[in-house]
């Protein structure tokens, strides 16, 4: 469903015994219980069927789809997709033709909207986009922007794209308010509400990759194999797929949301939705019934028809100008727009021949994620196809932003006038994927597919270099803007061609030498970290988080169900608790009327604020997932059934409402990392924008000497203490 706080929407936590009053009720639970696998089950053969209980994740719940830990879902093998283009036959792919390229960047067919994405290969309804993405949350952007010297967050260009935290597995549990940037598709891909055709794949929010998220939780055990924690985003694989079937040669579009568009119409316009787009298709189709006003359009009665079709679009103005500008603005286009469809009659080119792709757009797909070959490095980025050397391995647009937008601030003290002093204490995630300058404040964040998984290599081992691209979207002359043209910008103009140094085969890793000063940086980091470290490494041991050295249940482990069948209650967690940074979550649809409790059994050890009392109803809608206690669990025919005390938060000036929910089914009940205890949170973790090589960065870019890069934070890790204060007021 669309969620949206000016984000892209997604469309962009005592064992009671049984009873004899409710012993008649045992056959009715195992019927209900029953129907409602049998009813997912069955509903996994309906591509049709698309409600708020998300039918694919209950089913990968309830029938134990790996999720992570022990038996991980298998990462993309490039070698194995490789091998099943090689071996031909059934095991079809879109790399079946080595040199056909499956996915473009060209202009948009959409106006003023710059490049889009366009493939090359059909989409059937459902199927995965073949590029895993990564997704990096970022952590109040707002607040923390609001210490900077410009504070006008809402003019950047890097607000435009951030997407609702939900878009991540439990992303919006993190932080108290988090936005996911997510590359690729989530950034490059256009947004026509009328022909929107991808989306998030729902199924991969219950497969997140394992990331031991309390590794940093326990300092008190870290070894030098954890050097590199909270580093990456442990988001690695954002999938889409397809939510329409999809043509060769179409423009790929997501949703961003109706109230992304209406709370822009002052830089993009009026745009229409999609409901309006039916609507118009429905008022000339009855335009069209009256033979008159359409047949002939050059003919006699030529005023009479053009007359009525201006009354035609008045009329749908007044009533509501999206609908107004979804009709085609001439009586002659009219035939034309009843046999494409208002949607595609808006956007002509949105399907463009394979030639013209081949032509004018840039091969983006020459690179996949997979499992790096560095130690601690996470996920990497191969090569698809042999690229020779001097060939652009691909082409990616870039956000351009300042590193202030990216600063992590914290209250230090109070003032005497109301306000308080401010800290610098880091810096966003987001920072570790940018590329910059040392000596200057202007950052560049690329988002093509796949770019943002390129590791270092060093300057002997890299296969890869950046330049500027020579393609004629490239927009050269924004290189001689100022630099505060350059971040006033609110469009992208500049692109990167990522060029091969060497002759690349098909299934080698892409290394980039990421420069001098973040090679210096990361050997700092490294000193640092060191003094944390209380275990010898083993040479030529596997490296093993925290988590897995110690035994340490992580929320991936515990939301197993074949692994984790019972969830304990509040009186078994008194004597044998899980981890502190872990609580529990549960699904749960708030009823419409609240049913006050008249009174509470003292089976339950509730708290005595209770207002509400209710059977748990089926849902896994993202944003009902509320905090949770489980104060017991009763066995009726052999399945488990909890009774929970939920949190449902606040709204407006209301207060928060505590329920009282009964039977709710385990699948029903998720394990969540505690706010700001994953790894990318902690104090200490590296921080260092990737370096771009000498030519790239114009001379009257460079704005900060080297003696104001020494004097204040520079690009590594900020830590408490330092002597960069700002005042909130």
């Amino acid at each position: 469903g669309p969620y949206q706080t000016n984000t892209l929407s997604l469309s962009r936590n005592k064992t009671m015994s049984s009873t004899k009053n409710r012993c008649h009720h045992h056959n009715w639970f195992k019927i209900i219980y029953i129907f409602l696998q049998l009813t997912f089950y069955f509903s996994l053969g309906n591509g049709d069927v698309y409600t708020r209980y998300d039918r694919d994740a209950y089913i990968a719940a309830r029938y134990g789809t790996k999720g992570n830990g022990g038996d991980d879902p298998p990462p993309i093998n490039i070698k194995d997709e490789l091998r099943k283009i090689d071996n031909g036959g059934e095991d079809r792919h879109p790399y079946d033709d080595p040199n056909k390229c499956t996915t473009y960047l060209a202009l948009s067919s959409i106006p003023q909207s710059g490049l889009g994405m366009y493939t090359t290969i059909p989409y059937r309804k459902g199927e995965q986009f073949p590029f895993p993405e990564i997704g990096i949350l970022l952590q109040e952007k707002s607040h923390h922007y609001s210490f900077s010297s410009t504070k006008q967050e809402s003019k950047k260009l890097l607000n435009q794209y951030p997407w609702a935290a939900q878009t991540l597995t439990l992303g919006q549990h993190e932080v108290a308010y988090g936005e996911a940037i997510v590359p690729g598709l989530g950034m490059l891909a256009n947004s026509h509400l009328g022909l929107v055709n991808m989306r998030h794949s729902e199924l991969w929010k219950v497969q997140p990759w394992r990331d031991g998220t309390d590794s940093l939780y326990r300092t008190d055990s870290l070894t030098m194999q954890d050097v590199g924690r909270g580093a990456h985003s442990s988001h690695g694989r954002v999938v889409f797929e397809a939510q329409a079937n999809v043509g060769a040669g179409e423009e790929l579009f997501v949703s961003y949301g109706d109230e992304w568009f209406t709370g822009r119409e002052e830089l993009l316009g009026i745009v229409p939705g999609e409901s309006h787009f039916k609507e118009a298709d429905a008022l000339l189709r009855t335009f069209s019934n009256d033979k008159q006003n359409i047949e002939d359009v050059q003919g006699g009665n030529f005023v009479y028809r053009n007359a009525n079709y201006k009354k035609l679009l008045s009329d749908a103005d007044a009533k509501d100008k999206r609908l107004g500008r979804a009709l085609p603005n001439n009586l002659q286009d009219v035939p034309n727009a009843l046999y494409m469809g208002t949607a595609r009659f808006s956007a002509q080119n949105s399907i463009r021949s394979i030639e013209w792709l081949e032509e004018n757009g840039a091969c983006i797909d020459n690179i996949v994620t997979g499992v790096s070959t560095i130690p601690q490095a996470g996920r990497g980025a191969f090569a698809t196809r042999s690229i020779a050397e001097g060939r652009p391995i691909t082409t990616t647009p870039v956000v351009t932003l300042e590193r202030d937008e990216l600063h992590l601030w914290e209250k230090v003290k109070e003032r005497e006038d109301g306000g308080a002093v401010m800290e610098l204490v880091g810096h966003q995630l987001l920072l570790n994927y940018c590329y910059g300058h040392a000596n200057s404040s202007l950052l560049f964040f690329p988002y093509a597919p796949s770019v943002n998984f390129i590791n270092h290599g060093s300057v002997e081992n890299s296969n890869a270099e950046i330049r500027w691209s020579k393609l004629p979207y490239h927009k050269a002359e924004w290189l001689d803007a100022t630099l505060y043209e350059m971040k006033d910008k609110l469009k992208t103009g500049l692109l990167l061609d990522i060029v091969a140094t060497r002759d690349i085969r098909r299934g080698e890793e892409i290394l980039l030498f990421y420069g001098k000063d973040w090679e210096e940086g990361w050997d700092q980091h490294i000193k640092e970290w060191a003094t944390t470290d209380n275990e010898d490494v083993i040479d030529n041991q596997p490296y093993l988080n925290l988590t897995e050295r110690l035994g340490v249940l992580t929320t991936n482990d515990l939301n197993q169900l074949e692994r984790n069948p019972i969830v304990r209650t509040k009186e078994e967690q008194s004597k044998d608790p899980y981890p502190p940074h872990i609580m529990t979550r549960c699904h749960f649809k708030p009823p419409d009327n609240c049913i006050s409790l008249t009174h509470i059994s003292p089976a339950y050890d509730v708290d005595s604020e209770l207002h509400c009392r209710s059977r748990w109803v089926l849902t896994f809608d993202a944003l009902q997932l509320h905090p949770c206690t489980i104060l017991s669990r009763e066995n009726i025919e052999g399945i488990d059934w909890y009774t929970a005390q939920v949190v449902e938060p606040a709204k407006g000036n209301d207060e928060a409402i505590l329920h009282l929910v009964e039977f709710m089914a385990r699948n029903a009940i998720l394990f969540v990392d505690r706010p700001y205890s994953k790894d990318q949170y902690a104090r200490g973790v590296f921080r260092q924008p990737i370096g771009l090589p000498d030519g790239i960065m114009p001379l009257h870019w460079l704005d900060i000497t080297n003696d104001e890069k020494e004097s204040n934070e520079g690009d590594g890790p900020i830590l408490s203490g330092g002597e960069n204060y700002a005042t909130a007021h």
